[in-house]
């Protein structure tokens, strides 16, 4: 960490240091104008020094909208510690060492830093938190907690009020996000399909016209290429950056789907190049479907199975924690609650309760059966649910009310996420719509630009003297294609929340465009297919 002083002084020296790079590219410029492309270096110092003054508000934004994802969260632990008669300063330690909320601990270390380095009470700590912290939902819960702690208030009943506030605040923070996300899918489909299409047709045209004059056409088939490999993917990672920083997501990622995904990236090669080899007589517009189609399938099976099981998990996660808090009410140990609950049907979740009860029957100890559990599965609300379960039996004993708190607050998150789900799902049908209306949109102007009869009987002249309509017709629908497989990542980030989930959908589009295509050459005549 820098004060700020110290990190301008940096900010300057760097951009004093990329002066003379500044100097050599002016320099090269005049001594050879072909250089004028590398006319962005002379700016270079500008560039830095404005990424400089930017940088802080760049990292507060950050920090904030992490502490965001963990907030409903960490309030409940506190809570879970505070209705136990934790002290503050136990609580800090305590959430310093969770490994599920790492924005969070990373905060609660620079709160007992304050205390143990510093020599701060715990309470001026808090307060300092609480007056320095970008988020202000995280720094109003600590002013809160501060002046419960200085006046001697009800902590527990306090921390019970703010977590109501804080399931208000995320649900709100959801709903705005959803808003949001609406409006990103409005300008990618004006910026994607509308203005996509408008170059494409522009290029296609220029192709058709260029060959049909004797120039070849390969300019304006260069411009496809580029349009469809370059334009179109870094318009769909933007969009995919900036729908992910809106969005509210977990603190972890998962790589499982990515891995396959790539293994499935090795059958592109084979069926675009193998079928020629062989002699089968496939056009490139089928290959390149099926290719795209299948390199995704592997990630998109990995992908739904793994979301299914989570969902499965989640769905009755609150009505096993509640069953545990009326087993509770019998005066059964909370240990013997686990055992006497693994009989019953929890759906996803009954492998996981059998596989507690198990452990607990061997002699496990309870928080290590907890920390198994966490490490075997996948679900980030189960993780913490666990978590919160193995606390609230070792600090308060697990009494019928604390983990009727618990069901109560899993309860809602699980409302709070299904809510969310709900919101953004009908934002998966919009790059669909796109896709569909970008290959129909090609097979048309394909046709009717190629076709060697008008309307009227007479021939088409720009089509009779194409020097390479297939090599035309191929670049122009190979095009709609990759482009409506991008597309489906689009899909899979807005409406579902994770570009894995969009490795369905491209699969999904990539196929239906071959199809589509297909279909549309048993009607019309299209050269080259």
């Amino acid at each position: 960490n820098y004060t700020p002083e110290v990190f301008y002084s940096l900010v300057i020296l760097s951009s004093l240091l990329t002066l003379p790079i500044s100097a050599v590219t002016i320099l090269l410029i005049v001594l050879n104008h072909r250089l004028l492309v590398l006319f962005p270096l002379i700016l270079l110092p500008l560039i830095v020094f404005g990424f400089g003054l930017l940088y802080p508000r760049s990292a507060a934004s950050s920090r904030a909208g992490s502490l965001d994802n963990e907030l409903p969260f960490v309030v409940g632990y506190v809570a879970v510690l505070a209705s136990g008669g934790i002290s503050p300063i136990m609580t800090l330690k305590r959430l310093a060492n969770v490994k599920l909320y790492p924005k969070a601990a990373i905060e609660a270390k620079r709160i007992l830093m304050d205390v143990e380095v510093f020599a701060l009470d715990p309470i001026s700590a808090l307060e300092k938190a609480a007056r320095y912290n970008p988020n202000k939902a995280f720094a109003d819960f600590f002013g809160g907690y501060t002046s419960v702690l200085k006046t001697g208030g009800d902590v527990v009943d306090y921390m019970q009020n703010k977590i109501r506030d804080v399931f208000a605040y995320r649900a709100l923070k959801v709903r705005t996000a959803a808003d949001t996300i609406g409006t990103f899918a409005e300008s990618y489909i004006s910026i994607a399909v509308i203005l996509g299409i408008g170059l494409f047709v522009l290029f296609a045209v220029q192709t058709i016209l260029g060959s049909a004059a004797g120039g070849g056409g390969g300019g304006g088939v260069q411009k496809i290429i580029l349009l469809t490999t370059v334009f179109n993917p870094l318009v769909a990672a933007a969009f995919i950056f900036i729908t992910h920083s809106t969005q509210p997501k977990e603190p972890f990622n998962y790589y499982k789907p990515y891995v396959f995904f790539g293994i499935g990236l090795v059958t592109v090669p084979i069926i675009l190049l193998v079928p020629p080899i062989i002699h089968l007589s496939i056009p490139f517009v089928y290959r390149l479907a099926a290719a795209l189609t299948v390199c995704t399938i592997p990630g998109a099976a990995v992908s739904i199975v793994d979301s299914r099981a989570k969902r499965s998990v989640e769905r009755l996660l609150p009505s096993f924690i509640r069953d545990i808090a009326e087993v509770r009410k019998t005066g059964l140990a909370p240990e013997k609650s686990i055992e006497e609950l693994s009989s019953r049907n929890y759906g996803g979740l009954t492998p996981v309760v059998k596989s507690m009860a198990s452990q607990i029957s061997w002699g496990v100890p309870l928080r290590q059966v907890m920390t198994n559990i966490i490490e075997q599965t996948r679900s980030w609300i189960t993780q913490t649910t666990m978590f919160l379960l193995s606390e609230v039996i070792d600090v308060g004993g697990g009494t019928p009310e604390m983990l009727g708190n618990l069901a109560d607050f899993v309860e809602k998150i699980f409302q709070i996420e299904q809510d969310k789900r709900n919101q953004l799902r009908p934002y998966i049908f919009i790059p669909y719509f796109g896709a569909i209306m970008i290959v129909v949109t090609t097979v048309l102007m394909v046709y009717f630009l190629t076709s060697p009869i008008v309307s009227g009987g007479g021939f088409n002249p720009f089509a009779s003297s194409l020097s390479n309509i297939s090599g035309v017709t191929n670049t122009m629908l190979a095009g709609a294609i990759f482009t409506s497989w991008i597309m489906g990542f689009v899909s899979g980030k807005m409406g579902e929340g994770s570009v894995a989930a969009g490795l369905k959908h491209a699969s999904l589009l990539a196929a239906v465009s071959g199809i589509v295509i297909y279909v549309a050459t048993i009607f019309f005549h299209i050269a080259g297919v």
